[in-house]
């Protein structure tokens, strides 16, 4: 009998990328994939670290791979990475233990018995970290749409950021192995593909000769019929270029999503982000103007040291102003190696309250932008059923119900919205 596995993972979509690779790779081997319930051989726990809320969440999920009785259970990704020690302790010193250069050879390290690997610890220092990624991946499963991961790690040394230590210095994959990964997506039926990496805008400027990530996007257009989505973009790379890239392109989600952290320009420069709140304000107005209908996304960081209540209310003015349409808010803890992290914060309860208070104006913006959508014709990437409606995600990422009676899982279809509830839209199939 062919040995059982279950791959866990937390984080953002390049570590779902190497999640599936792992997958896929264990699978190639004739290991049998199952879930966590089915009492599994093997589990990886593929970790976040980019919180101390992930760091907590990946001990937590230790704890349930070893109540499972595995054979052996595999620990890496950002947090096995950066605090690998800590990881071995919440495994109980049981197990494997690699880092994310390590991670890729799991299939050949498991050919050895489980019993003379446990308690082992794994890792290569990030700063030698050269290589960009794996072998293209062919499936993904679970997911309708296709994360296409450009790059990997970062160079820039934000105060707060453990991704540098734990990823090493940006890298880029190289164009004929992306065109080849997506020619794999398109094969494999994915309407929509996600462009991703760490440092998405980085893209290029390792490789010789350098390019861009227009050239890039330019280049995949000539790939496929599947539509194209960016993830994060930082405001200094969205360039005129990159603008008349999207309004010009047919396969072009009308998406930004631009991490702001604060609008305070003393915290920004404390932060070590190269830009001012009247900057970033300025570059998202320039977008809403040519781009009506897109969804603007923000990252903001709550509670950095130095934050105080002006400061605070500097942020939540800018995105009053703004015309953002969501946030993604992360309450600041301090990461391990990080400049940021022996500074003095704002107390957990002014973090929690303000915290609150942004968590609210985010959903009067998100509930606005839905409704400025009624009578919309969108096209809905349909991702499941939910109840007796089909349950999907438009070009402009807000999430579309409707009903029909055939199965619609996997595809595009264009969808008449009828009304706005809350953050959902209900529409009517055309």
């Amino acid at each position: 009998m062919p040995e059982t596995f279950a791959v866990i993972t937390l984080g953002c979509k390049v570590n779902q990328v190497e999640g599936a690779f792992l997958e896929e790779a264990l699978s190639a081997r004739g290991l049998v994939r199952v879930e966590l319930g089915e009492r599994p051989e093997i589990v990886v726990v593929n970790t976040c670290a980019v919180t101390g809320k992930a760091a907590a969440e990946g001990r937590k999920l230790i704890r349930r791979a070893r109540a499972a009785r595995p054979r052996l259970v595999v620990v890496t990704g950002c947090y096995a990475q950066v605090q690998p020690e800590e990881v071995q302790k919440a495994a109980g010193g049981e197990a494997l233990v690699l880092g994310h250069q390590e991670k890729f050879a799991i299939p050949e390290i498991l050919s050895h018995t489980g019993e003379s690997l446990r308690g082992e610890i794994r890792v290569s220092p990030s700063e030698g970290f050269r290589k960009a990624l794996p072998a293209p991946l062919r499936r993904f499963p679970g997911h309708t749409r296709a994360f296409l991961r450009v790059q990997d790690g970062c160079s820039q040394r934000c105060a707060y950021c453990v991704v540098p230590l734990a990823r090493g210095p940006s890298r880029s994959l190289p164009l004929p192995e992306v065109l080849q990964q997506a020619r794999i997506f398109e094969e494999e039926g994915f309407q929509e593909v996600v462009v991703t990496g760490i440092h998405l805008g980085a893209w290029g400027r390792d490789l010789s000769p350098p390019a861009t990530l227009v050239d890039l996007l330019r280049a995949l257009e000539k790939v496929g019929s599947f539509r194209i989505r960016l993830s994060s973009l930082e405001v200094t790379e969205v360039t005129e270029d990159l603008l008349s890239w999207a309004a010009t392109s047919e396969r072009f989600c009308p998406h930004f999503h631009i991490p702001l952290q604060s609008g305070d320009d003393r915290v920004l420069a404390a932060m070590g982000r190269p830009y001012t709140g009247d900057f970033y304000l300025s570059v998202l107005r320039e977008i809403r103007a040519r781009f009506p209908k897109a969804a603007l996304g923000a990252d903001v960081l709550v509670g950095f040291p130095g934050e105080d209540e002006e400061a605070f209310s500097r942020t939540y003015r800018l995105i009053e102003e703004s015309p953002l349409t969501y946030l993604h808010l992360f309450p600041y803890s301090p990461r391990p190696g990080t400049p940021a992290a022996t500074r003095p914060r704002p107390s957990p309860e002014v973090v929690a309250e303000r915290a609150r208070a942004l968590r609210e104006l985010a959903a009067q913006k998100k509930r606005a932008f839905a409704r400025s959508q009624e009578g919309q014709l969108l096209e809905v990437l349909v991702e499941r059923k939910e109840g007796p409606c089909w349950k999907g995600t438009s070009e402009n990422y807000l999430t579309v119900l409707f009903s029909s009676p055939e199965d619609l899982r996997g595809r595009i279809v264009p969808v008449r919205v009828v009304r706005a509830e809350g953050t959902h839209l209900w529409g009517e199939r055309v």
